[in-house]
Formats: structure tokens, sequence, C-alpha cells
């Protein structure tokens, strides 16, 4: 059996279809994970250079999940791979301590919503914070909740920021520029000013309520205000393997 066809079973097992290709990956990449769609539907995309093997640590066929390693050298990065509600979803997965789905999910959940009751949509969880109006200065409405460029932004009924970094963000500065280091750029760089740029908030502490609204999940309502955690996906070294953004 080719690592082909070894993969296809398990992701059929799952119900997914899987595309294994060499050819086509990214300068420096040596694996590229990605959800793509033609006339049959989605599927998986799954793209290694020679030498990266690639392996099925768990599949739960009832919860359509499974995880994916891949060795590459002495690193063995891992990923979550699944159903969740609508669409399929890839997520690097963060720590050496994962060895099935039970545990992915548990890596990626943040660990200030351990013991606590928490919302899920997506990679945002929501934890009740009543004591949020303390904190309450401008409240935006309709406002997006993204993890950065290239994100398809979760929208907020209501939502409030506060303390953070205000930064410029623009696709060639995805975490985005302090306004000093931004005033010197464009001050050194004729054509930076063309970047489209757009003024955010990084690290700060969020705040939602009412509705939140994304075209690849149902919609959640929350009452009264809810504070707003990200997934810890982040924090995996290989999460810039996952070309598949929600």
């Amino acid at each position: 059996m080719t690592t082909t066809d070894y993969l296809c079973r398990h992701f059929s097992r799952m119900g997914a279809r899987l595309k294994v290709q060499t050819p086509g990956t990214r300068q420096g990449e040596t694996v590229r994970i990605d959800v793509s769609r033609d006339r049959a539907g989605e599927f998986f995309d799954v793209r290694c250079r020679g030498g990266v093997i690639p392996e099925i640590l768990d599949v739960r066929p009832a919860s359509r999940h499974l995880v994916l390693m891949v060795r590459d050298g002495d690193d063995k990065n891992k990923f979550l791979l699944g159903r969740d509600e609508r669409h399929w979803f890839a997520a690097a997965v963060p720590g050496d301590g994962v060895h099935d789905v039970r545990t992915a999910i548990a890596s990626l959940r943040p660990s200030e919503v351990e013991g606590r009751q928490a919302i899920r949509q997506g990679e945002w969880f929501f934890v009740p914070a009543p004591e949020a109006h303390e904190n309450a200065r401008v409240i935006y409405r309709n406002e997006p909740l993204s993890r950065g460029v290239g994100s398809k932004p979760h929208i907020c009924e209501l939502l409030m920021r506060h303390a953070g970094v205000t930064v410029m963000v623009s696709p060639a500065y995805p975490v985005g520029l302090t306004e000093p280091q931004y005033n010197r750029l464009i001050d050194t760089d004729p054509g930076a000013r063309r970047m489209a740029w757009r003024r955010m908030v990084r690290d700060a502490q969020v705040y939602v309520r009412g509705d939140v609204r994304h075209r690849d999940h149902k919609t959640i309502h929350l009452d009264g205000w809810h504070h707003v955690y990200m997934n810890r996906e982040r924090f995996a070294k290989h999460a810039r393997q996952i070309a598949f953004l929600d």
C-alpha cells in the first residue's frame, strides 16, 4: 500500500476526500495543508516534499476528526483535521503531548477557559464576564473579530476593547506595526503608503455581547458581556503550514 493509499483510507473513514501532491509547495515549506473545493465539493489538499513522512495517529469517525503527524527531520508536527459544523478545517496543534483527537482538542483550548463555562465558535471562545461593564469605554457595533490578515472575520453585534496596543496592519505586516514603526516606514519607503493599511488593536482585552456571526458557523447569541479568547494554534511553530484560514 502506498502512502497516498494509506492516507486516503483513513481520511475516508471520517467521510473526507484527500488529494496528496508533491509539487507546488511554497519556498521553504516542506508540507502544506489546505481545504480546497472542486465540482464534487470540499477536499483536503496535502502537499509534501520528498523525505517528509505523514502518518495518522488517530481517527474518530463518529466525530469526523483525525490527527495527522508529519515527520520532518527531528520534528513531529501534528495537525487536527475534521468537520466543524458546515465545513472541513485544519489546525496546527501545539505541544508534545498530543497523541489522539482528545489530546489535540485539549491542546487547542485556551488555558484561561479551563474550568469555566465557555461558548465556542471556530477558533474563538467566549466566557461570561459580568464585570466587563466596569472597563467600558467605546462600544462598537457589527465589529469584526479577526486573528489576522487573510482570515474571515467573525462579526460581533456589540464589542468593546480594553487596553492593548494600537497597530497598523497590512498584508505585508500581518501582526502590525506600532505607530512609531509605521511612521518610520512610510518616511523611508515611498511605496509603503499604498499597502492597504488598517488601524487595529493588538493584545487587547476584548468583550462582546449579542449575536456573533460567521459564514462558516452557526450564529451564536451571547446574553451579557463575554470575555473573548483565541485558541492556542498560534503557539504551534508549524501553524504557517496551514493554508486554510477561518
